[in-house]
C-alpha cells in the first residue's frame, strides 16, 4: 500500500524520498545503466516504500545488463578479463555494468554482492552476474540460490560448489610448466611466491610447483615458500625475505603465482643490489601487459584472460536462452612464454 494514501504516487515523489533529481530516478527505475549502484537501490528501494508503479505498469531494462564484480578494477588482470568480457557482450547485444567490491570500512549503501544488491539484480532481471577473484560467502550462494540469479565465478577465491559455474586457467599445469622451465636452465633452489591463502588458483599454482620437484627428485625447502597475497607488494616482501637467506639456501631462480608479484621481486632484487637474470631467474603467472614491458621481460604463464572474460558471458547468455549451460569448474589452457627474466644458471 502507498504511504500517500488516496494519491496516485508520481515519480517526483519517488525522487524526493530518495534524495535525487526526477531525471536519475527515471534512469533508476527504466534500468538504465549511467545510474550507480547505490543510487539504483535507493530509488528502488523509495519506490518500493511508496508503492510507485510507472505508468503502463512494471518496467524493466528496455535491453539485457550482465554485472561484472571484481575486487580491483585497476590491475591488467582484470581489465584483460574485462576487455574479453565486455567484446562478448556486445557482440551478444547486451550491456555489461562493471563494479567493485570496496572495502568494508567504506561501505554505507548496498554495495555489489550484498543481499540488496542481489535483491535488485533480480528485480530489474539481469541476465547473470559475472564474479571476477572475489570470495563468496555461504549465505550469499544461499541468496543466489533464492532468488534464482545466474552466477559464473573466475578465478574463484574460495571453491565454488558444484551447481555453480566457475571459470579458470590450468593453473597446476602451469605450475609444473614454469617450475620446470627454471629446473631445464639448471636451477636446482627454486623459491615459490604464493597468492593470497585460500584462494584456488593460488593453491593450484603452488601444487604444481611442488609436483614438478617432485617430479624431478628435488627436495622442498619451506623456507623457500613465501608471500601471502597476489600484488606487487608481497612479491616485493618475498623476494627481500627469499633473496636475503644464506647463500647456500637462497634460491638462483623464483617462480611467482602473478606477475605483479613476481615484479616485486625484480625490485627486491635491485634493493639488494642484485640483477635478473645473472642473480636470479624469474618466472610469473598470468602474461598481463606489464610482462612484455618489463625489462628485461618477464618470463610467465598465459592463461588467456579475454577468453575466460568471453567464456563468463556465453556461459550466461546459453543459461538465458534456454541452452545447456556447464556447471562446475572450467579450465582453459595455459602456456608458457619465455623472455629475458629467465637463464641458464651460470
Amino acid at each position: 500500500m502507498s504511504e500517500l494514501t488516496g494519491e496516485r504516487v508520481r515519480l517526483d515523489d519517488v525522487a524526493r524520498r530518495a534524495g535525487v533529481s526526477r531525471a536519475t530516478a527515471s534512469k533508476a527505475v527504466n534500468g538504465r545503466v549511467d545510474v550507480s549502484t547505490a543510487t539504483r537501490a535507493r530509488v528502488l528501494a523509495a519506490a518500493e516504500a511508496l508503492g510507485y508503479v510507472p505508468a503502463g505498469g512494471e518496467q524493466r531494462n528496455s535491453y539485457p545488463l550482465i554485472a561484472l564484480v571484481a575486487d580491483n578494477l585497476t590491475s591488467t588482470y582484470t581489465l584483460d578479463i574485462l576487455r574479453g568480457a565486455a567484446t562478448a557482450a556486445m557482440a551478444h547485444g547486451v550491456a555489461l555494468v562493471s563494479l567493485y567490491t570496496p572495502p568494508d570500512s567504506v561501505q554505507r549503501d548496498p554495495v555489489p554482492l550484498g543481499d540488496h544488491w542481489f535483491e535488485m539484480v533480480k528485480a530489474q532481471d539481469y541476465v547473470g552476474v559475472i564474479v571476477v577473484t572475489s570470495r563468496l560467502s555461504s549465505r550469499q550462494l544461499a541468496k543466489v540460490r533464492e532468488l534464482g540469479i545466474s552466477l559464473v565465478s573466475i578465478d574463484p577465491a574460495n571453491a565454488m560448489p558444484p551447481d555453480f559455474t566457475s571459470i579458470g586457467a590450468t593453473n597446476w599445469n602451469g605450475g609444473v610448466e614454469a617450475t620446470q622451465h627454471l629446473i631445464e636452465q639448471g636451477h636446482r633452489r627454486i623459491g615459490f611466491v604464493r597468492g593470497t591463502p585460500g584462494s584456488v588458483p593460488a593453491t593450484e599454482r603452488l601444487q604444481g610447483y611442488l609436483s614438478a620437484l617432485s617430479m624431478n627428485e628435488l627436495p622442498h625447502d619451506p623456507r623457500l615458500v613465501a608471500g601471502d597475497e597476489f600484488s606487487h607488494e608481497a612479491g616485493l616482501r618475498a623476494g627481500l625475505e627469499l633473496l636475503s637467506l644464506p647463500e647456500d639456501v637462497r634460491p638462483t631462480g623464483i617462480f611467482a603465482a602473478c606477475d605483479d608479484a613476481a615484479l616485486g621481486v625484480f625490485q627486491a632484487a635491485r634493493q639488494l643490489g642484485m640483477s635478473v637474470p645473472h642473480d636470479v631467474s624469474v618466472v610469473g603467472f598470468d602474461d598481463t601487459l606489464i610482462a612484455g614491458l618489463s625489462a628485461p621481460g618477464l618470463t610467465t604463464v598465459r592463461q588467456p584472460l579475454e577468453d575466460m572474460g568471453t567464456a563468463a558471458v556465453r556461459s550466461l547468455m546459453d543459461r538465458r536462452a534456454g541452452r545447456p549451460a556447464t556447471t562446475g569448474p572450467m579450465r582453459l589452457a595455459t602456456h608458457l612464454v619465455v623472455r629475458g627474466s629467465t637463464a641458464p644458471l651460470d
